[in-house]
């Protein structure tokens, strides 16, 4: 896994990141260990693919050992014809590319709240809340004194749009409490811009802020199980059809009982709830047709239609975006524990045959078949709860039994699909501990100095069982100035 971020100096820094199963006297566990930072001279895809490899042979891991890669959305690292992925498939074609499931879910949700100005407006009037306040002093100290807060966003960090909407949505009649203070008692600009602002405080407003936050709440649980590291792809899989099936749920039947919500709010708060009339475009009537202008309700149903179509835009980008989570979800599928109790045994073959005819330098065809219909009935004798095992509950049961001779391309399928990442979150979080060491004031620290204080710091459970005092004789031993006669 590599992902890319500028330092302080305004460098290129490309975080290293390897996923593997560790096991350790019957222990089965998936690590993600921090290898260094590389600093990086290219933007196009061929460019960081040489990088890539290069840093690979640098430390000793053989690309042909490789059987997944994963990188962010952008076209130089997911490109399909130039991109890294593609020119580390052109090295090793087993090296399956997985699109990082926590930045497609980002792009889907950044997707659906542009979808239509209507959403764009909401958005900006969130933001512009937030400006208000945090753009003067007093005006945050009068927040302050109401023991308010509100939240900034970005499109790039989508869970801080969960944060900022559920700030609004659960303090909306303190926040109007606090504009109403400000213009008693404010200068003339703060009561101009405060009046603007709790005129934009509105039926639709609050209708658009309760089903947002009913949907980025939805979406942001989700986000922070696809950041663990531990995180499986039938896991990940799971977690976007169930948010899918959430939010499909959402746009058919919850739309009406969250408007009636937004509506009982509406009234505490003292606000009209009628949306804002809009010009209607005349069309000419026929013989005997009456006059529909009713103002209000037009105005809602575009409201809803518009709703509807940031949920459609929401289920079609997760859908296309996560193909690639979900075919090889289905590929491994049936070393999952339902599989292997409900599939009968025809599947069972057939899916064993398929992988191992992809997998060919890992697994034989004829013994993997013929393995999973045995495993199949042994492990149901020694787990009557095998249903709901999952492929790291199976391995640790291979290797608690001792039955890795027996089942060889068992173990070294699910080891293939517990390896295969799922984000890169983890290189994500390498960037914090780079602004924590690179800073201002250290800003011409060398290279191989940076990456040896970022393990250090990030594989703190390694650094924890080492010897500092040996290391230190050692350090004084090789520095010493003083000659022993």
């Amino acid at each position: 896994m590599f992902d890319c971020t500028p330092d302080v100096s305004k460098r290129e820094q490309m975080s290293e990141v390897i996923r593997y199963v560790h096991i350790s006297n019957g222990k089965v566990c998936i690590e993600e260990s921090f290898l260094g930072f590389i600093l990086s001279h290219e933007k196009t895809g061929k460019g960081l693919a040489s990088e890539i490899l290069t840093q690979l042979s640098d430390d000793d891991l053989n690309i042909q050992n490789c059987r997944g890669q994963a990188y962010d959305n952008g076209a130089n690292m997911a490109g399909k014809y130039k991109g890294v992925q593609a020119k580390i498939m052109e090295k090793n074609s087993l090296a399956t590319f997985v699109p990082c499931t926590a930045h497609s879910l980002n792009l889907a949700g950044v997707n659906a709240a542009s979808s239509n100005v209507q959403m764009k407006n909401f958005f900006g009037k969130i933001q512009q809340l937030f400006n208000f306040f945090a753009g003067s002093p007093s005006r945050w100290e009068e927040l302050k004194s109401l023991k308010l807060t509100l939240k900034p966003f970005s499109d790039t960090r989508w869970s801080s749009k969960s944060v900022a909407i559920k700030a609004v949505f659960t303090q909306l009649p303190e926040v109007k409490n606090a504009l109403n203070n400000i213009i008693e008692k404010g200068n003339a600009e703060s009561i101009f811009l405060a009046k603007s602002l709790l005129l934009s405080i509105d039926y639709e407003f609050i209708c658009l802020l309760s089903i947002w936050n009913s949907i980025l709440s939805s979406i942001d649980r989700v986000n922070v199980c696809l950041q663990s590291k531990s995180l499986t792809i039938n896991k990940a899989a799971n977690l976007i059809k169930g948010l899918i099936n959430e939010i499909t749920d959402l746009r058919n039947n919850r739309l009406e009982t969250l408007f009636k919500s937004a509506e009982e709010l509406t009234t505490k708060m003292g606000i009209a709830t009628d949306f804002p009339q809009k010009r209607i475009k005349r069309v000419k009537l026929l013989d005997l047709e009456e006059s529909t202008d009713d103002w209000n309700a037009t105005s809602k149903k575009n409201c809803i239609i518009n709703l509807k179509n940031v949920c459609d835009v929401l289920t079609m980008n997760m859908n296309w975006r996560f193909e690639k989570l979900n075919q090889i979800s289905s590929d491994f599928g049936f070393l999952n524990g339902a599989d292997l109790v409900e599939r009968d045994s025809n599947y069972l073959i057939k899916a064993a045959a398929d992988l191992a005819i992809k997998y060919d330098n890992d697994l034989n065809l004829s013994d993997f078949t013929s393995e999973i219909l045995n495993f199949k009935n042994l492990a149901l004798s020694m787990l009557p709860d095998l249903k709901n095992q999952s492929p790291l509950n199976i391995l640790e049961l291979i290797h608690e039994y001792s039955m890795t001779d027996i089942f060889p391309n068992i173990c070294i399928a699910i080891r293939l699909y517990l390896t295969l990442p799922c984000t890169t979150a983890s290189c994500e979080r390498s960037f914090s501990k780079l602004k924590l060491i690179k800073t201002y004031l250290r800003s011409t620290m060398n290279q191989n100095r940076l990456t040896n204080l970022s393990l250090l710091s990030i594989e703190k459970e390694i650094t924890k069982t080492v010897d500092f005092d040996s290391v230190i004789d050692n350090f004084s031993a090789i520095k010493a100035r003083k000659i022993k006669f």
